[in-house]
């Protein structure tokens, strides 16, 4: 296997004919480079740009090879816990009947028909949704659509037609959410996980530019922007680009995108498009107007990170004093605004896991709708700091204790970490209970795990991509050496489309360690950042999961990863297992 040291220059890229569905040639242009300001290069850091196959001759569930319990051992223990008041049953295989019509070809071709885009850019799908039991819409739209209306009612089962139109056809962005999945079905059939026609959201670290200096940034941002990062001009064809291929959503980060004087155009023109837009933010600069200008703009949701409830360990983690007090008046200002919702998110490490049940707590008495828990991932500056990962066990206990708040309900719980999903058809009822759907939050009862199953725990390349401040596009915002394309040399959706990367983030046979057999890689598939990150190869195992202990012991012994705790750091466990 072959290794590339990666400088400025473009390394290890090369050129792949591949042929469409349609028989169109595609020409990837994807490479394999750290960015010359980033702390993998500096470091040397070395990645793979081969996906070679596994050589572990045992292909089944139950092999060991990997860790100390396998997911095929673990399935069969799990079966065997009942709770006789909820019962608790793995069945890690869900089914809807929807299921059975949309394998069938007439119907792929009516998907096709009727999410084709006319010359205005709206389908047949947009118009039947917005028209379902609407005594407002045209009567001979009523009429011309009632077969595909009466379909939908015996779809939509218990739920009566006021919450369905209020979660579905009266929300533009999920509505153009169905319009991807329907184009998706018609290309490529129902694939487990679903193969996607265009990203479902796009992450955009929106410019380079910080005022804070945080020890974990994967973006490995600076007081000043970068020389070359796309001006506003290049912004809002990018977003015409989402809005085109009817992408839902847009999640605004960086650097810090509320210093950027380009955020208030580059949100009106998604407003303009029906998109859900976000920001990541370290909350500092949230006054009360700052907010109220952004959910004029049309943003929905406000993400401040914090580090720890203790104002002076935050304040040492982001280089600044004072910032915590800051970040917190940016929460409180946010609760303020009217059309603004709030989410905490904390990046786990060892200097903050015992802090997580307070800041949850937190979040809730701050008025945040959700709590979001991120990986650590040694990428950017948190190379340099590989020693604050968690464990594996660690890790499996911190998604228990996160499962078990997203079962009690309040305040909402997602997670970087793929294995929440696994954790969920583990510790939650089966009829009722939540389940994480990958990077779109979570759902309650057996629809909801339907859905898990075909967006696929890690979305990274497959549901969702990134955008860097210069225009590169890569699979996810923890795999900055990861290159698509750059949106300068080629649209997006041609980036998105043509990459060998796409190729092996939808294959979840070619994998590595235990992610090449899980039981569960349908629904989670491993982080494919923390892969990265410790093997330098993409389809790589996750270190992170138990599944892969040994492996991790491994990294451990080679001096690539560092154990720093042991069982008796770790608090008692709630679900799952010991």
């Amino acid at each position: 296997m072959s290794h590339d040291r990666f400088s400025d220059r473009p390394a290890a890229e090369k050129t792949v004919t591949q042929v469409s569905d349609d028989n169109t040639v595609l020409a990837d242009t994807s490479c394999t480079r750290p960015t010359g300001n980033s702390t993998a290069a500096e470091l040397g850091k070395e990645y793979q740009h081969e996906f070679t196959a596994g050589d572990d001759g045992d292909k089944t569930p139950v092999r060991t090879s990997d860790g100390e319990i396998a997911s095929g051992q673990y399935v069969t223990q799990c079966e065997a816990l009942v709770d006789h008041i909820t019962p608790r049953l793995l069945q890690p295989d869900f089914h809807h009947p929807l299921e059975n019509w949309l394998g069938r070809r007439p119907l792929r071709w009516l998907l096709k028909r009727i999410s084709r885009s006319d010359r205005h850019g709206r389908t047949a799908l947009e118009r039947i949704i917005t028209s379902y039991r609407n005594p407002d819409a045209p009567l001979s739209r009523r009429i011309r659509y009632a077969p595909i209306h009466l379909f939908i009612d015996r779809m939509r089962g218990e739920t009566d037609v006021a919450t369905f139109r209020k979660r579905l056809a009266d929300h533009g962005p999920t509505v153009r959410g169905l319009v991807i999945v329907a184009q998706s079905i018609a290309e490529f059939g129902l694939t487990v996980p679903q193969k996607f026609v265009a990203p479902l959201f796009a992450v955009w670290n929106f410019t380079n530019r910080c005022n804070l200096s945080c020890k974990h940034c994967y973006q490995d941002s600076e007081s000043a922007a970068l020389e070359g990062e796309l001006i506003l001009e290049e912004k809002l064809d990018l977003v015409d680009q989402m809005g085109r291929a009817h992408m839902p959503m847009l999640a605004l980060s960086g650097g810090e995108p509320t210093i950027s004087t380009d955020l208030l155009p580059v949100l009106r023109r998604a407003q303009k498009h029906g998109m859900h837009t976000t920001i990541a933010t370290n909350g500092t600069t949230m006054t009360l107007d700052r907010a109220a200008e952004l959910a004029a703009a049309g943003l929905r949701y406000v993400e401040i990170s914090l580090d720890s409830v203790d104002p002076a360990r935050h304040d040492e983690f982001r280089g600044h004093r004072g910032m915590w007090k800051k970040a917190v008046a940016g929460a409180k200002n946010v609760v303020a605004t009217d059309g603004l919702r709030l989410g905490i998110a904390m990046c786990v490490h060892q200097g903050n896991i015992d802090e997580v049940p307070d800041m949850i707590a937190l979040a809730e008495d701050l008025g945040a709708g959700c709590f979001a828990h991120f990986n650590f991932i040694p990428v950017g500056r948190g190379l340099k700091m590989i020693a604050g990962d968690i464990t594996p066990d660690q890790r499996e206990k911190l998604l228990a204790l996160l499962n078990e708040k997203m079962q009690s309900g309040g305040i909402g719980i997602i997670s970087t970490a793929p294995q929440l999903g696994r954790m969920c058809l583990v510790g939650s009822p089966i009829d009722d209970g939540k389940a994480s759907c990958s990077h779109a939050g979570s759902g309650s009862g057996v629809k909801a795990r339907v859905v898990a199953k075909y967006l696929g725990g890690c979305g990274a390349g497959r549901t969702y991509i990134c955008i860097e401040p210069g225009g590169n596009v890569t699979p996810c915002v923890y795999m900055p050496q990861r290159v698509m394309g750059n949106v300068r040399d080629k649209p997006l959706m041609r980036i998105f489309r043509e990459s060998v990367f796409r190729d092996v983030l939808n294959d979840r046979e070619q994998r590595l360690h235990h992610c090449e057999v899980c039981a569960f890689k349908n629904y989670c598939g491993g982080c494919r950042a923390r892969a990265d990150a410790y093997f330098g190869q993409l389809h790589a195992g996750d270190p992170g999961c138990i599944f892969n202990s040994k492996h991790w012991d491994k990294l451990v012994e080679d001096g690539v990863a560092v154990q720093t705790a042991t069982d008796d750091d770790l608090p008692p466990m709630r679900h799952g297992l010991a």
